[in-house]
């Protein structure tokens, strides 16, 4: 089966080709296509995400694509870098993120020659809360919507003219004191609007996403309401529900 990728941008200019064709046993989908380009031409992967090709645009047949469309012997495959201009990104995630990788991403940004600051907010488990220690948190979400929350904040606060690029991550896992729980990134084109739009993300993230979190200290285990009020957790009914 035979392909033709057209790459266009900085894309074509990694590859080197306008245009050339690939062969392939059988057929295969668009984002397993785009993992074989990365793997041919590591430097793409700064501009793709780790686990979709969001924020990247894919074509066949001049229809726009995504990572699980199939493609057929003679398809034609355009795929650009993510749009000009500022770029915004919000979603729940289960590990560590990279944040060399995703600073090297916001570096390629069309308007980065406008930015003069950015600001990262690392949120972390405490391991002790007054003078109780703090064994772990286990945070839930209610998925896909809290990724999409995550997203309309990044969106309306890249609004901001002064706002380049808004990234926010937020982990759902089992964790320890001392891991990661949030990653904040904001670049805007001054220090003061990048502060202040990383605690306005901050903020609005504690009061509007639908992720939950118990606290497991040594003096029993407390759901985390709000804005830091820890409620102990109910002693399990014994009422049973028909």
């Amino acid at each position: 089966m035979k392909i033709k990728v057209k790459p266009f941008a900085i894309f074509r200019d990694i590859i080197g080709k306008a245009e050339f064709t690939l062969e392939f046993d059988s057929e295969i989908s668009v984002g397993k296509l785009i993992n074989y380009l990365k793997e041919r031409f590591p430097d793409i992967s700064m501009y793709i995400d780790e686990y979709e090709i969001e924020p990247v645009i894919v074509l066949v047949n001049g229809k726009p694509a995504t990572g699980k469309t199939m493609l057929r012997d003679g398809d034609e495959v355009a795929f650009f870098p993510p749009a000009a201009g500022g770029t915004s990104e919000g979603k729940v995630i289960t590990q560590d993120v990279d944040i060399e990788k995703i600073i090297q991403k916001i570096r390629n940004v069309k308007d980065f020659d406008k930015v003069g600051a950015m600001v990262i907010f690392i949120g972390f488990v405490k391991g002790t809360i007054g003078n109780k220690k703090v064994y772990g948190l286990s945070y839930e979400a209610y998925e896909p919507y809290a990724s999409k929350k995550l997203q309309e904040i990044a969106n309306d606060l890249l609004k901001n003219d002064k706002v380049v690029d808004v990234r926010i991550y937020h982990k759902v896992a089992n964790l320890k004191p001392g891991e990661t729980t949030i990653y904040i990134m904001v670049s805007a084109i001054d220090r003061n609007t990048a502060f202040e739009t990383a605690r306005k993300a901050l903020e609005r993230v504690k009061k509007e996403i639908p992720i939950w979190k118990l606290e497991v200290r040594d003096n029993g285990e407390y759901w985390v309401i709000g804005d830091g009020k820890r409620v102990p957790r109910p002693v399990k009914s014994k009422t049973k529900l028909n």
